[in-house]
C-alpha cells in the first residue's frame, strides 16, 4: 500500500500533466488478505495489494475518464494524455458542474491497529482451524475470512486534497449437510475484538442442524420475521432504487413526487449517517464534496435524498456529498442506519403465533423500481414458527413483494442490529416482523 504523501504525489503529477484542463484525480490503494475454506479445510490463502488512479478530465459540456494502475510518473502522465485525447473526440453533452474548491483539505483515519494484529494471515489460519475442527461429518464448512486495509486520496486542479484510511475484517460461514441442508452466518468488524468468529460458526451450525426434513408450503402471503441479513438484502436494493436525486429526476424512483409523504410504517426511520460508529465513515465523496448526513425516512415519511454535483445542479440544491463516481447512478447513500426497536429478535419470535423465519435472500432482482418491487429466493435457513417456537424447516420459496407494501406492514423491529458491507459503504440494520409478505414460487431443497 502507499501512504498519504505518496498518493498525494501521484495526484500532483496528474494535475501538472493536465496543464490548463480541469482535472479530478481519485487514488485508491488497498491491501487484502483472504483465507478461504471448503470441506472444513483451509484450501487457499491469498494476498492482493492494488493501487490505481481514476483520472477525469473536464470540458465545458463533456468529460473523459481513464483508470490506470501504471502509477509511475510516466504512466500517470500517459493516462492523463489519453484522457485529454479522448476528451477531444467526445461529443458535447450536458454542462459539467464546476470542480469542488472548498474546503481545501479533509483528512481522517479510522485505522484500528488491534484489528490488524488480530487478523494477520497466521491468526486467520489459527482461528479458522479452531472452528473447523469442531465441525463433524456429515456437516462441512465453507466460506472465507478476510482482513483489508484501504486508503483513498482525492485531489483536483482547484487544489483541494482529501484523504481517508481504514481497515476491516469480514467473515462468511456456510455449514452444509450432505443432504443439501445449510445454515449461514456472517460478520463485519472495524475494531479489534468485534468479530466473533466462534459465534458465526455456531449460528451457521445451529441453522444447518435445524434445517432438516423441510416441509412444503403453498405460495401466498405470510407473516415473516426477517433476520438482519434478510432486511439488509431488501434495503440494499430499496436504497439503490429510490434514494438518489437522479432517480427522482428520471422519475424511476418510488419516491417520485412523494417527498414529504408518509410512504412507510411510522416504526421505520432510516438515516444515512457517515459518523455512526458502524458506518464506513468516509467524510467526503468521490467528487470531493463534504459528506452530509441524510434523514431519508423519518417515522415513515420520506424526507431527503442524495445528490451529487450534477443532480444537485439540476435540482437547484448543493451536493449532499454522495457521489460514488458512477454517473449511471448519480448519488447513493452508503452509510445506512435503521433506528432499532425495543424487543430482541428472540422476543419477537416468542410472541409470534404463526410465521416464517427468513435467514437471508439470494438471486435478488428489482422487478419494478417505481413500485419498489423486488424478487428473490430464501436461502440457508427458512423456518416455520408456531406459538413462538421454530417447529419445522421449510423448502426455499421465491418472494415477490413491493417494499412500499412490505415496509408499510411492519409489526415489530428488533433492538439488536447487525453490520453489513455493501458496495462502498456499510448498512447497520435490525430484524423486522412484517405481515402479508408474499411468496410467489416454491422449490425443493435438492433443486
Amino acid at each position: 500500500m502507499f501512504n498519504k504523501a505518496e498518493l498525494y504525489q501521484m495526484i500532483d503529477w496528474a494535475v501538472a500533466a493536465a496543464g490548463q484542463h480541469p482535472i479530478l484525480v481519485l487514488a485508491s490503494s488497498s491491501a487484502e488478505g483472504l483465507t478461504r475454506f471448503a470441506n472444513s479445510e483451509i484450501h487457499q490463502n491469498v494476498f492482493e495489494d492494488v493501487t490505481d488512479l481514476r483520472i477525469t478530465v473536464m470540458g465545458k459540456q463533456k468529460k473523459s475518464q481513464v483508470t490506470t494502475n501504471k502509477i509511475t510518473r510516466q504512466g500517470i502522465e500517459r493516462a492523463v494524455a489519453d484522457a485529454i485525447e479522448n476528451l477531444m473526440l467526445l461529443p458535447e453533452g450536458e454542462e459539467v458542474p464546476a470542480l469542488v474548491s472548498q474546503p481545501a483539505s479533509i483528512e481522517m483515519e479510522r485505522f484500528n491497529q488491534a484489528l490488524a494484529d488480530e487478523f494477520s494471515a497466521e491468526q486467520r489460519a489459527l482461528r479458522l482451524g479452531e472452528q473447523l475442527d469442531r465441525i463433524q461429518l456429515p456437516y462441512q464448512a465453507y466460506g472465507q475470512l478476510s482482513y483489508g486495509e484501504n486508503a483513498l486520496a482525492l485531489g483536483n486542479s482547484c487544489g483541494i486534497r482529501r484523504y481517508f484510511r481504514s481497515n476491516s475484517a469480514n467473515c462468511s460461514v456456510l455449514i452444509s449437510h450432505e443432504n443439501g441442508a445449510s445454515g449461514y452466518a456472517g460478520a463485519v468488524a472495524a475494531r479489534g475484538g468485534e468479530l466473533e468468529l466462534a459465534a458465526a460458526f455456531r449460528r451457521a451450525d445451529q441453522k444447518a442442524q435445524a434445517n432438516q426434513a423441510p416441509i412444503d408450503l403453498d405460495v401466498g402471503a405470510y407473516t415473516v420475521i426477517l433476520e438482519p441479513n434478510a432486511v439488509f438484502d431488501l434495503l440494499m436494493y430499496t436504497t439503490l432504487l429510490g434514494f438518489s436525486g437522479k432517480s427522482l429526476q428520471q422519475k424511476s424512483s418510488f419516491l417520485t413526487d412523494r417527498l414529504g409523504e408518509k410512504i412507510f410504517d411510522q416504526k421505520l426511520s432510516i438515516k444515512d449517517d457517515w459518523e455512526n460508529e458502524n458506518a464506513l465513515g468516509i467524510p467526503f465523496d468521490f467528487e470531493g464534496s463534504l459528506r452530509q448526513k441524510l434523514n431519508l425516512i423519518e417515522q415513515g415519511v420520506a424526507k431527503e435524498v442524495a445528490y451529487d454535483l450534477a443532480s444537485g445542479a439540476k435540482a437547484g440544491v448543493a451536493s449532499t456529498g454522495h457521489s460514488v463516481g458512477m454517473d449511471l447512478f448519480g448519488a447513493i447513500p452508503i452509510n445506512i442506519v435503521v433506528t432499532p426497536g425495543e424487543k430482541t429478535l428472540q422476543q419477537i419470535i416468542a410472541e409470534t403465533e404463526q410465521g416464517l423465519l427468513v435467514t437471508r435472500f439470494h438471486y435478488m432482482n428489482p422487478v419494478n423500481p417505481r413500485q419498489a418491487l423486488l424478487t428473490g429466493l430464501t436461502r440457508d435457513g427458512f423456518f416455520k414458527i408456531e406459538n413462538g417456537v421454530v417447529t419445522a424447516a421449510v423448502n426455499n420459496m421465491r418472494m415477490t413483494e413491493s417494499m412500499l407494501k412490505a415496509f408499510n406492514q411492519i409489526e415489530a423491529i428488533s433492538s439488536d442490529c447487525e453490520r453489513f458491507s455493501a458496495f462502498v459503504g456499510n448498512f447497520y440494520v435490525p430484524a423486522m416482523k412484517i405481515k402479508q409478505f408474499h411468496f410467489t414460487g416454491k422449490t425443493g431443497m435438492k433443486q
